[in-house]
């Protein structure tokens, strides 16, 4: 299930063009991995809520301008607003 698409990262994160469509695309569907994993088992005709897709958006953003594991010495991590987010909608059993 895809909580994003191509056309709304690109439209937050400011890509015109075709160039990096590709990279961004494995940044989309990584993001979307993501957060769905997450979440768990989600019905087939879920629609996710607007600030499921904000925080997907936020993921698909931070693996976008940290493409690789490190920055500045820092390990790159997801965004703790994103992170409280997501977990505001996971399905939690015990």
């Amino acid at each position: 299930m895809d909580l994003i698409t191509l056309a709304q990262f690109k439209a937050h994160a400011r890509i015109d063009g075709t160039d990096e469509d590709a990279a961004a695309q494995v940044k989309v569907d990584a993001a979307n991995s993501y957060v769905t994993s997450f979440l768990g088992t989600l019905p087939v005709d879920y629609v996710a809520p607007d600030e499921l897709v904000q925080a997907t958006l936020m993921v698909a953003s931070t693996f976008w301008e940290h493409r690789e594991n490190t920055f500045a010495g820092s390990i790159a991590e997801i965004p703790l607003d994103a992170a409280e987010i997501i977990a505001n909608h996971r399905e939690w059993s015990f």
